[in-house]
């Protein structure tokens, strides 16, 4: 096994740009390996979440994805994996009355004012 570099890298997205699919291009545009999200503050205004099909039904999965779309949520937490293979996020948004919704993204979380990301990365040696 070889040694690998780590870096971290702070990734600040603007008003109307997507997060999953930024952060997708920023590790592959850097040629990471391997990252993970250590922290994100912020807000978005629209996301497509699935979530986990309960043990035991006969739910699709098409089902169990819902769009949230023309609201206000503030960034709770964003964790999660990405790779040049493809990225594993899961995200929990906090509404204006205090109820969340959280699931793992599989669309578009487009930023409401501005989203800031710190995530690790490693390079090939």
């Amino acid at each position: 096994m070889g040694t690998r570099c780590v870096q971290v890298y702070t990734v600040r997205f603007l008003p109307g740009q997507e997060l999953k699919s930024g952060l997708e291009h920023f590790v592959k545009q850097r040629q990471l390996q391997a990252a993970f999200i250590m922290t994100c503050v912020g807000s978005v205004q629209s996301a497509t979440l699935r979530f986990a099909t309960p043990a035991g039904e006969n739910t699709s999965k098409t089902e169990m994805v819902k769009s949230f779309d023309s609201e206000n949520f503030e960034i709770c937490s964003l964790v999660g994996t990405l790779s040049p293979m493809g990225s594993h996020l899961h995200i929990v948004l906090g509404r204006a009355d205090g109820s969340v919704v959280a699931g793992h993204v599989v669309g578009n979380v487009t930023v409401q004012t501005t989203a800031e990301v710190v995530q690790v990365g490693t390079l090939s040696p």
